[in-house]
């Protein structure tokens, strides 16, 4: 082929080459169009349909709107362990002066007063059974010497049985649609029915209505904590109970009653 032949049909190629390169680019745009026509038509309506539908039905985290008729008043169980804890002065026993956190259960009935969605007020009684260990010594001068020196010795291990009335204001927020989150507050009074101090010993024996240092029968204090209400039945909560009382008959011995709760309950 001759070089004037071989150019012509160059440029006719190239010609070609840009009449299909423009075809194209056309058919892509145009379908790049429709494309996005069809996107704004069919697809971002249906996103922001899907994107809205849970903030529709999905609760407030802080709901302040007023409870149904039906959700005003509910009744709820709860069950669990505690460990506490009674203190003495410090200064009362100067030898030694020792009281160890024991365990026990609750087992209760709470009352929820619904005022708004996120406040609520919460009476309840528990029956509780608390334990703990302890040794006092103390010095004194008199009839009670001894080889070791003048020692006045209570030691041994108690067991209390009561009831406990909190009124608690409980704020509560919801996480999800299937689960509340409580913080509650409030006072309440211990009622002891029975001090079990069958296993502590005095010394010396004849010494023990001097040294003998019992609890008064009635504490009243703060309970505080906090709990999950999920899938709007079943309770999860940890709750700390500070006395706010002398904890023993003897008003001079001081110290306080403390404990702390953990529960499971159901709600009705």
């Amino acid at each position: 082929m001759i070089p004037e032949e071989k150019n012509k049909k160059n440029r006719k190629d190239l010609c070609n080459w840009k009449k299909s390169r423009t075809f194209v680019t056309k058919y892509i745009n145009s379908n790049m169009n429709f494309n996005l026509k069809r996107i704004k038509r069919v697809i971002l309506p249906s996103l922001l349909l899907i994107a809205a539908s849970p903030t529709a039905s999905a609760r407030d985290f802080f709901d302040t709107s007023v409870p149904a008729s039906s959700d005003v008043f509910s009744l709820g169980l709860r069950v669990g362990v505690n460990t506490s804890n009674r203190n003495i002065g410090k200064d009362v026993y100067n030898l030694w002066n020792k009281n160890s956190w024991g365990t026990g259960f609750d087992l209760g009935v709470v009352a929820d007063i619904n005022i708004r969605d996120y406040i609520a007020l919460q009476p309840g009684v528990f029956f509780q059974t608390r334990s703990g260990n302890h040794t006092y010594i103390n010095t004194v001068p008199g009839e009670f010497a001894t080889v070791d020196g003048n020692k006045l010795v209570q030691v041994g291990n108690y067991r209390s049985y009561s009831l406990s009335i909190p009124v608690i204001c409980s704020v509560r927020f919801n996480i999800s649609d299937d689960v509340r989150w409580s913080v509650d507050l409030g006072p309440y009074v211990q009622l002891t029915m029975k001090n079990d101090f069958d296993n502590t010993v005095w010394f010396p024996e004849d010494y023990q209505s001097g040294v003998k240092v019992e609890p008064r029968s009635v504490d009243v204090g703060v309970k505080m904590g906090s709990g999950l209400n999920i899938k709007e039945h079943y309770y999860v909560g940890i709750h700390y109970w500070a006395g706010a009382m002398n904890t023993w008959k003897d008003g001079a011995l001081g110290g306080r009653n403390k404990a702390w709760s953990f529960t499971v309950g159901y709600d009705f």
